[in-house]
């Protein structure tokens, strides 16, 4: 496997990571690869950019769950795409909330936008929940069936953030 942004910074390929211990691998590398320490030396200088932008990007895709989650899945061979399917009834479900907030947002409802807003939050609580369980449970030896419920349970992550835009466009009216 060629090098990866784990690999960058000694630790473990893993959906969870220890976020003290990624900050301080993450400045050990910025201290150490400080293009002002390469300054004169045009050839250090460029390196030193170059491995400060790797580091840089390194930190952001690893202490962001967002990013952190599609690019395990993308080392482990389950890369997450456009063309990626998500169940039908969680889509039938989306439409009925996506019904739902344009009905109370067009009316100008806003005990009904507050009611649609709490219910919303409900189930996003119980999709971070299961989530944050799979992610907490995934070992190599069950890769196959649980990387793939981890890559859906993503995805219906996304979908219900594109939903909590929707309701936030509405509450700004």
């Amino acid at each position: 496997m060629e090098a990866n942004y784990f690999d960058h910074f000694g630790i473990t390929i893993s959906f969870v990571v220890d976020a003290e211990k990624l900050r301080k691998q993450y400045l050990k590398f910025a201290k150490m690869n400080h293009p002002d320490f390469a300054a004169g030396d045009d050839a250090a200088y460029e390196q030193a950019l170059m491995q400060t932008s790797i580091n840089n990007q390194a930190y952001k895709t690893l202490s962001e769950s967002s990013e952190r989650i599609p690019y395990v899945l993308g080392l482990l061979g389950h890369s997450v795409s456009h063309d990626d399917k998500l169940p039908p009834t969680f889509l039938m479900e989306m439409m009925e909330w996506n019904e739902r907030i344009m009905d109370v947002g067009m009316s100008d409802d806003k005990d009904g936008l507050n009611q649609v807003t709490a219910d919303f939050e409900k189930l996003e609580a119980e999709f971070e929940t299961q989530l944050e369980a799979l992610l907490s449970g995934y070992e190599p030896s069950k890769e196959e069936s649980l990387l793939q419920e981890i890559k859906e349970s993503y995805l219906q992550r996304k979908y219900l953030l594109r939903i909590r835009d929707s309701i936030n466009k509405f509450a700004r009216l």
